[in-house]
């Protein structure tokens, strides 16, 4: 049976919402009032609904093909996001850009000024395939084997406004690399093309096919053969046709290409190119070789022309303000010939530069806050969208790697190619599968209730060849991760053999150990305080110098009171921003006789989306459903997922990351069965809802299935 995904995409396609877009836009719908399928159908136009961004806005993913924007289209961005959004613009992990905080009236105006200018965000999201890049300099460095991005674009021709491509069973990734430099996001993608030479001399590719970050990471199997240029762009079709054709379309957590050469092998799927393709494809058992290390992109490289120059810069964790943006656009045209171009390491750069104008580039990309001259921390962390608008994130991001950069540098903790990549969520948009160190936002349980933190992975990316990251420490508060950080580096530092990478050791170290689970007295080491400038500094000794008066170390007194402890962590964590989600109601303390709590009011829920509760340390989801309410645990068994940020439909909820369902009025499990949890009695009275969560084990399991929800009606 398809599952309800594919039913509302065979209803309407997603190309045909936009006349509907269109009148929301012109009628200002609150987003609220918006069918749930069609704020779904808009991410085939590259606007995404952020019901966190309150009152309900948008999001515009852009498409920028082979990784090329001149400065034009820069300048269109920036202006863009200064006068319909939030005045900032992200550089994503596949080189796209981002303008967040659109309201719906500005989406369809969006759309014409990218049109106007030669760009388009359409099919940047959900089931289509998403940006196709390619490496930075192709075209401009003067050691690659091959220029990609004419097949980049060649790729988008077989899909981009096509009815059939745009109707995958989940989302394609393509990228293509034409150096010998191959860096370890290629073994992530669904489709990647490496080049190499043949027994000729001439370019051609090795194909890696199935890989994927996220939910169930896999590395990319190799299909053993060549790939000569020329065919490029039929391959590609033949193995969209395959996933489109093979692909589950009835379990979301089960349809990725990554199942489907699973389930063929890599003998089906070349029997599966052989049969369809035109021509027949050289055999080649020799597998493309990972780089030892990861992509230089920041600083000054000569290009093919040894005249001219690209100025790569650091743009830290992708963010730019639109005054950078437009900045850029200017200095792009002023000092080059207006063409820019973004990475997958969420920077930019200025290409085609005379040799005559560097310093006066780098002066003016100094002036707006940018450089070529990356401290190490900046230069290695990347984080993905997070909480802050990110409808599935469990934690925010960017907020906590900005303060865990600082806590770095005042430790003076420096990462010599160690890079740490923070998900907000299990689908490590920031892929930290393939970090040296990888978070995973989780929310963990404490005594004073629920917060956020992550689970810490080492070892991924580059050890001889491409790793996905183990299990370290689990459930790691935010708080605690300077602490856990420089530990896991320092002793890499101290103990690691000449030329063993932080990858290689930590793996070493980990193969044969299990992750263990992090208590709240775990990482919380003494405090000392500068008696200066009461600077607080947590560490099992006082620095050398105070980082914030530089006063030496005899000026650092231990806090032996462990109350001042907290209080000194609290004072530290201050500075993070905890962005939490808007649709989360706060529980009253007080009860009512019978154990009932209140919890909202009825005017809070919505009839396709459900309410997240905390009450009696417990964080709960509701669910209307008629004229009744329904309590059931928030966390999905299987990831920990908020089961109130999925859809809500007949009864039924579905998890918004893997698709399980659940039954709201019991919490019984449908798809796959046997997961049950728990529901909670609930009432309704004078608009307010009620939930008893604290139960014996005999009254739970009696009133769970015998007595009546609650109603949605006022007893006055």
């Amino acid at each position: 049976m398809a599952n309800a995904v594919e039913i509302w995409k065979a209803n309407k396609h997603g190309f045909d919402v936009w006349p509907d877009v269109l009148k929301y836009a012109a009628n200002h719908v609150p987003m609220g009032q918006i069918d749930d399928a069609d704020l779904e159908r808009m991410k085939w136009h590259g606007f995404y609904y952020r019901k966190r961004d309150e009152p309900g806005r948008y999001m515009n993913r852009i498409r920028i093909t082979a990784n090329e924007i001149n400065s034009e289209q820069a300048r269109e961005v920036a202006h863009i996001a200064y006068e319909y959004g939030h005045g900032i613009v992200d550089v994503t992990t596949r080189a796209n850009l981002q303008v967040q905080g659109l309201e719906i009236e500005n989406v369809p105006r969006t759309a014409a000024r990218l049109e106007k200018v030669g760009l388009t965000a359409r099919q940047t999201g959900h089931d289509n395939i998403r940006n196709v890049f390619c490496h930075p300099f192709s075209g401009v460095d003067p050691d690659e084997i091959i220029d990609t991005r004419a097949l980049c674009r060649e790729i988008d021709d077989v899909f981009l406004g096509s009815r059939v491509y745009s109707d995958l069973p989940r989302k394609f990734n393509i990228a293509l690399n034409g150096t010998d430099h191959h860096g370890p996001h290629y073994w992530t993608q669904d489709l990647s093309f490496l080049a190499t030479r043949d027994a000729d001399g001439e370019p051609a590719f090795h194909l890696l096919a199935g890989g994927t970050q996220g939910q169930s990471t896999h590395l990319a199997w190799h299909l053993p053969v060549l790939v000569q240029p020329a065919q490029v762009k039929d391959v590609t079709r033949v193995l969209l046709d395959l996933f489109r054709e093979k692909g589950n379309r009835e379990k979301r957590s089960a349809a990725r290409f990554r199942y489907v050469v699973e389930e063929f092998g890599v003998p089906g799927v070349l029997k599966w190119m052989e049969e369809r393709l035109a021509f027949p494809l050289l055999p080649c058992a020799q597998e493309p070789v990972p780089a030892g290390s990861l992509d230089e992109l920041v600083g000054w490289f000569r290009q093919k022309d040894p005249r001219q120059w690209s100025m790569g810069l650091c743009v830290p964790l992708g963010r730019l303000s639109w005054l950078q943006l437009e900045g850029l656009a200017i200095l792009a045209k002023k000092w080059g010939n207006g063409r820019l171009r973004t990475t997958s390491e969420q920077g930019i750069a200025v290409i085609n530069i005379p040799t005559g104008f560097k310093d006066a580039a780098a002066t003016d990309a100094a002036a707006l806050g940018l450089s070529i001259h990356a401290d190490p921390i900046a230069l290695n962390t990347v984080a993905c969208t997070g909480l802050q608008f990110c409808n599935i994130a469990v934690t925010e991001t960017k907020g906590h790697m900005f303060q865990l950069m600082d806590r770095l540098r005042q430790r003076g903790v420096m990462l010599h190619g160690i890079r740490i990549h923070m998900s907000g969520c299990p689908s490590s948009c920031a892929g930290h599968f393939t970090a040296d160190i990888g978070l995973k936002g989780v929310r963990v349980r404490r005594r004073l209730g629920t917060r956020e933190g992550f689970d810490v992975l080492l070892g991924g990316g580059i050890a001889g060849q491409v790793h996905l990251a183990l299990p370290y420490m689990l459930g790691v508060d935010v708080d605690q991760l300077p602490n856990l950080v420089e530990e896991v580096v320092r002793e890499y530092y101290l103990q690691h053999r000449a030329g063993q990478t932080f990858s290689a050791y930590w793996r070493e170290k980990l193969k044969s150990s299990e992750a263990q689970k992090v208590s709240e007295q775990d990482y919380t080491p003494p405090v000392w305080v500068c008696e200066n400038c009461d600077h607080h500094h947590p560490g099992e000794d006082p620095p050398v110098f105070c980082p914030r008066c530089a006063g030496l170390r005899r000026f650092f007194a231990r806090i032996e009171d462990e109350s001042s402890n907290v209080v000194a962590d609290a004072s530290d964590a201050s500075a993070s921003v905890a962005v939490a989600p808007p649709a989360v109601a706060q529980a009253s303390p007080e009860a009512t006789g019978d154990g009932f709590v209140p919890v909202a009011v009825v005017s809070q829920l919505q009839p396709r989306s459900g309410l997240q509760v905390s009450v009696e340390g417990k964080e709960l989801a509701l669910f209307i459903d008629g004229d009744q309410v329904h309590a059931i645990d928030n966390a999905c068994p299987h990831e920990g997922a908020s089961l109130a940020e999925g859809d809500f439909a007949d009864g039924v909820v579905t998890c918004p990351w893997h698709a399980w369902t659940f039954k709201a009025c019991n919490g019984c499990s449908l798809d796959p069965p046997g997961h049950q949890i728990r529901s909670y009695p609930t009432r309704i009275e004078s608009g307010q809802v009620f939930v008893r969560a604290v139960e014996t084990t005999e009254r739970i399991h009696t009133e769970q299935f015998h007595q009546a929800p609650a109603k949605a009606v006022s007893r006055g």
